[in-house]
């Protein structure tokens, strides 16, 4: 019998698994210790792992696993040494800033990879792009002469919580105004709007989280771009690295009421058993194996599509039955409520203007971007609970 032939969707799934169950094995392997199989990792597609490895920034951990059984590919050795360098180069300046901030009285808390980091087994293991710090929001426009007297230009993003602070060739800092977005994330922000308080002070000045806050600000950030754009495989890897060296210790009890507080209980259940499986080995099921998926294909910071997945799903409050998304369809094409009210004030304001609207709105749009609506309307049919 002939065997069927797989559409190209399925080939190209096939292929992006393949090559994530090896970069998978080598990650494993490095995070507990063990030296990979040699044989194993000649017959890997190893330019195909260090492109899924690079966009997910774990190429210097992969390339720590590899050097135990092989001489390193240029690319992964490259890799490495540019992660060892360029961390060499962020604690340099790091500390440099740390000292102009505890003598301006300024307090700070690092956050994301600068703390992270250590609880690799190499800190080098964990890429960074910049340095993310959360200074006192009453004190942030006194930051701005201090870095730009250390060489930084300086952009701030008013529709977003972060200053962006650059320095030739390589070094970024991001000073956060705050955690979250206020008008994005509003039951984050509000959450984490009087974080002072759950502060401890490491230095006169310098602060850090206890480990059971930082797992809860850990797992609220990556919340945050899974139910966006979607977050990759170092988003795991973080969770897991984690909870191996400090899992035990945490107080579960507090961290399940303020993840409560958050509703981020079942996101935590499912990420830290599918990074505890993941990065143990051990068998996936069906819908675990999705979701991994998921991830693999969300690289780093995700991407356009899954942004606009989720958007849609948002919309649905996840209900993706034939009924909900009639009202979808019917929501956006009778807009009305504060959606009217921002979008056509004037009509908001003068409702006698509404039914002329009703039917200037589907025109304009099958003569302006039919492909764009037409596209909304297949992927919002082809929604599945998975």
């Amino acid at each position: 019998m002939k065997k069927p032939e797989m559409d190209n969707s399925q080939e190209v799934k096939i292929k992006i698994k393949k090559t994530a169950d090896d970069l998978i094995y080598l990650l494993c392997c490095v995070f507990n210790e063990e030296v990979p199989s040699a044989d194993r990792c000649k017959k890997m597609n190893l330019p195909n792992v260090y492109r899924l490895a690079s966009m997910h920034y774990l190429a210097s951990a992969a390339a720590y696993a590899l050097e135990q059984v092989m001489e390193l590919p240029r690319e992964f050795d490259q890799a490495k040494k540019k992660a060892i360098r360029k961390l060499s180069l962020f604690e340099i300046e790091r500390s440099a800033v740390f000292g102009e901030l505890e003598k301006a009285g300024i307090w700070y808390l690092p956050l994301k990879g600068i703390v992270l980091g250590e609880y690799y087994p190499k800190t080098a293991m964990r890429e960074m792009s910049d340095n993310d710090i959360f200074c006192d929001p009453e004190r942030i426009d006194d930051v701005i002469p201090i870095m730009k007297r250390r060489g930084y230009s300086f952009e701030r993003l008013y529709d977003s919580y972060e200053d962006v602070y650059e320095k030739p060739p390589t070094i970024v800092f991001e000073i956060h105004r705050s955690l979250f977005n206020e008008k994005k994330t509003v039951l984050l922000y509000d959450y984490y709007k009087n974080i002072e308080d759950r502060l401890v002070r490491e230095f006169e000045f310098g602060c850090k989280l206890t480990d059971e806050d930082f797992y809860i600000y850990l797992i609220a950030h990556m919340y945050k771009h899974y139910s966006n754009r979607g977050t990759g495989l170092r988003s795991l890897a973080d969770i897991y690295v984690f909870l191996k060296k400090t899992g035990d210790g945490l107080d579960r009890e507090y961290v399940g009421s303020e993840l409560e507080k958050l509703g981020l209980v079942d996101f935590e259940r499912m990420a830290s058993s599918l990074s505890e499986k993941v990065f143990t080995g051990s068998a996936l099921t069906d819908s675990e194996e999705n979701e991994l998926y998921y991830y693999v294909c969300s690289a780093v910071y995700g991407n356009e599509e899954f942004a606009e997945l989720n958007k849609y799903l948002r919309a649905m409050d996840n209900d993706v039955s034939n009924r909900s998304k009639r009202k979808y369809f019917r929501g956006r094409f009778f807009i009305s409520g504060e959606k009217l009210k921002q979008n056509y004030p004037f009509v908001y304001k003068h409702r006698v203007l509404y039914p002329a609207l009703i039917v200037y709105r589907p025109i304009k749009g099958a003569i302006t971007r039919p492909k764009a609506l037409l596209g909304e309307y297949k992927k919002v049919r082809r929604l599945k609970k998975d």
